[in-house]
């Protein structure tokens, strides 16, 4: 049996270890969650530049990412800098704060196959260092979009078109 047929869309079985959300300003973000939230200090990383595909087409596109770890997940904050992507259409769409759950997977191409069968797009794929990642259009759907990640050992860079 292909390894298509043998996922299913049952999310469920994948578990969430990250909570993505876009801000405008990380730094004062973080700011604020630490503060007022007692979170943990997030480590604010350089922006950093990456090739991706993006809705069909390829884009040069640069965030910067902040992390710290809350109630046992990693919380993401994300800046978008410049380039076209899932970031910045949140952002131009009006919305600030969460936008997406991360679950690593042993094969990111499956679930985009699997997907693409149920209609759902993957309108966001990449690598950032060592991490092949696509997020799912489940707006609509969910309310929030989901990212799947490649099992860390298991990526291997492709950007497909």
């Amino acid at each position: 049996m292909s390894m298509e047929k043998e996922l299913n869309m049952n999310i469920g079985d994948l578990e969430i270890f990250q909570l993505g959300y876009v801000y405008k300003d990380i730094k004062k973000q973080a700011k604020i969650m630490e503060e007022l939230w007692n979170m943990p200090k997030f480590a604010i990383l350089p922006p950093q530049t990456n090739e991706v595909i993006y809705r069909g087409e390829k884009s040069t596109y640069t965030t910067q990412i902040a992390f710290t770890r809350y109630f046992g997940k990693q919380i993401e904050l994300i800046e978008w800098v410049s380039g076209e992507g899932i970031h910045k259409e949140f952002l131009d769409n009006g919305n600030e704060g969460f936008q997406h759950v991360s679950c690593f997977v042993d094969d990111v191409d499956a679930y985009i196959k699997l997907f693409k069968q149920h209609d759902i797009d993957a309108v966001f794929i990449g690598s950032i260092g060592k991490q092949y990642f696509a997020y799912f259009d489940t707006e609509d759907s969910l309310g929030f979009i989901i990212e799947l990640q490649m099992t860390r050992g298991k990526r291997q860079k492709r950007i497909r078109k």
